[in-house]
């Protein structure tokens, strides 16, 4: 196996760690002020992915990402870690070609980087780590680009150095109020609330909020598990951004901020932390439940449409939460911990709220990733197969496959709880090699069974239809088990169809010619307009569970769902709702124009051997 070239330890390597620690940066919350900086990198230099990359001891830590869901990559493979050696910017122009770098796994793996530009970024005469961008094919960069991102990284630094400041002023009048009490009190209060305050909306900045979460941490008036603090996050505010400019983004921004201020009672605090994600601090309720029924009344609250210039907006929000006094350390480990269940219900789907799971917190992230990796090669994972029926027949038209894991000691690990994880350090692609070539090989066995082939919906993420070879890792898994492409349906979620529109419609062309199907997953939770789905070579759209639950009660719900029923009609495309978990709701998607459904109602997800007798059960 050929070898790559780990970079070396800079000369100063101690003090430029103990910069880094100083900084206070690592392994905090996203910030719309980095965040923008490498949207402008993309979009100045024309490339998928730019990163502001923290190199740690061992590990580069990613403090905003544009293009990359990972958030870190171990030291020893990033090119960030030689880019940190000197004060010049490192350039490689093709990786694939350079002996350095060729066999480097973020090379001959995803990201599947080529080419690779960084500058590095100081904290005082310390290089702490970089500003690059990265593109999947190889290129160069002319002096003006150089400049421009040399420029983009001095911003980063000043903007390091404001953050930091900040930190520092406000710890200065914490001590100078608690020292002087009364004297000069609103003239420092004054100074404090604008230290503390977000630009954007008025409310509290991050920087507040942890002294509030504090405070509440170590009050000891509210009832245990009365008080809540909770995460949310606008879904797909880089999609609203990129489609209606960011004026429309900002205004989501404030409306939210607007609606969480109208549901604030006199104890609770909301605050902005960066980007579209929200703190909120939920106090006072008599008990868990009542806190619980709050926050959900809040979270639904925030789900309803968005008005602004560009006419309704249909924009989810997710919300993850923990209860105050249920977890070990202060401030920044609890709101870390919220943070972590809102990423959790992002892997359910968008527009959801739910609870932090703990069984995982006594895991670690960095360790279930590692257990993960060796889950692939070990047999701990398995698929489920949820039936897709013909209501109006009640015929078996297919099946979904569903990736579960069992873990040896911790037992059976949903996927809201590793599928985060896989998305972040990038096992995504191995995840979903690993599934597509285990759904093939139980259609074959099916098939040798001598079962009419049912056609079987393997889900693959953004990142594996992006970044991965997915054309040649269908074309293979098809070819090892001899199985037609017809029985092969994969689903994409609505937000890939927005990320670069040309180079999704050639992959799926290229899909296509495999004779596989595609479908949109969970359609009306993302923000693909008419136009999009016009050129998109899809089969079927999937409506999202979200308009399925309140579908009998709510005229609007039915309106949506029967006009996208319309739409699918019109560009001959079929037509699933997934969710489905009661006789009326089927009894009216039937009459609407939708008899293929998908959900509880007509079974959970089962083994290969429950299916295969659900299958008989239909021939007989």
């Amino acid at each position: 196996m050929r070898d790559f070239a780990r970079p070396p330890q800079p000369d100063d390597e101690e003090d430029r760690l103990k910069a880094l620690q100083a900084a206070q940066l690592l392994d905090t919350q996203p910030e719309e002020v980095f965040d923008r900086i490498t949207r402008m990198a993309c979009s100045a230099l024309g490339v998928p992915v730019s990163l502001i990359s923290l190199v740690d001891r061992d590990r580069q830590w990613f403090k905003s990402s544009c293009g990359l869901e990972a958030r870190e990559t171990g030291r020893d493979v990033s090119f960030c870690g030689h880019a940190i050696l000197s004060d010049a910017p490192f350039i490689v122009d093709d990786a694939g070609m350079d002996p350095r770098f060729a066999a480097n796994p973020l090379v001959t793996g995803a990201p599947g980087i080529r080419f690779y530009a960084g500058i590095p970024i100081h904290a005082g005469p310390s290089r702490i780590g970089t500003l690059c961008v990265i593109d999947t094919a190889p290129r160069t960069l002319g002096s003006r680009d150089i400049t421009l991102l040399k420029s983009l990284a001095r911003t980063v630094e000043d903007l390091l150095y404001v953050r930091q400041a900040t930190l520092e002023s406000v710890q200065s009048l914490n001590d100078w109020m608690e020292h002087y009490g009364d004297k000069s009190r609103s003239r420092v209060q004054a100074l404090r609330n604008l230290v503390l305050r977000d630009r954007l909306t008025g409310l509290p900045s991050r920087v507040a909020i942890d002294s509030a979460i504090g405070d509440a941490v170590k009050d000891g008036k509210h009832h245990e598990g009365a008080g809540l603090l909770a995460v949310v996050d606008i879904d797909n505010l880089s999609a609203v951004n990129e489609r209606f400019g960011h004026d429309v983004g900002d205004g989501l921004i404030g409306l939210t901020a607007e609606r969480l201020l109208q549901v604030s009672e006199k104890t609770d605090i909301a605050a902005r932390i960066g980007g579209g994600m929200f703190a909120f601090l939920l106090r006072g309720a008599p008990d868990h439940r009542a806190a619980v029924a709050r926050l959900a009344g809040i979270h639904e609250l925030l789900n309803r449409s968005f008005v602004g210039s560009h006419g309704i907006i249909q924009c989810s929000l997710t919300t993850g939460y923990v209860p105050l006094g249920q977890q070990d350390g202060g401030a920044e480990a609890l709101l870390d911990t919220a943070h972590e269940a809102v990423r959790q219900a992002k892997a359910l789907g968008h527009g959801l709220m739910s609870a932090y799971n703990r069984s995982l917190g006594r895991l670690g992230q960095r360790a279930l990733e590692h257990d993960l990796r060796a889950a692939i090669s070990t047999d701990q994972l398995f698929l489920v197969y949820q039936p897709k029926v013909d209501f109006d027949t009640r015929a078996l038209v297919g099946c979904e496959a569903l990736l579960r894991w069992q873990h040896p000691s911790l037992g059976l690990i949903a996927p809201c709880d590793f599928i985060p994880v896989a998305e972040e350090s990038g096992v995504i692609v191995q995840l979903g090699r690993w599934t597509l070539d285990e759904a093939c090989r139980q259609i074959r066995q099916w098939l040798d069974a001598g079962k009419d082939g049912p056609g079987v919906a393997v889900n693959l993420s953004p990142r594996q239809f992006l970044h991965g070879d997915i054309v040649e890792t269908v074309r293979t898994s098809l070819a090892a088990h001899g199985v037609p492409g017809n029985l092969l349906e994969l689903e994409l979620t609505e937000s890939v169809a927005v990320c670069d529109v040309d180079r999704v419609i050639a992959i799926m062309h290229e899909l296509k010619r495999l004779h596989v199907s595609l479908s949109i997953d969970d359609f009306g939770t993302g923000f693909s307009s008419l136009s999009y789905l016009m050129r998109l070579p899809v089969d079927t759209l999937k409506i999202d569970r979200s308009f399925i639950c309140d579908l009998v009660t709510d005229q609007r719900a039915q309106a949506l769902v029967k006009g996208v029923i319309d739409i699918c009609d019109g560009l001959g495309m079929n037509v699933i709702a997934e969710g489905v978990e009661t006789a009326a709701q089927a009894s009216l998607l039937s009459v609407l124009g939708c008899s293929t459904m998908q959900g509880y109602l007509f079974g959970r997800p089962m083994s290969p051997d429950q299916f295969e007798d659900a299958l008989q059960a239909v021939s007989d």
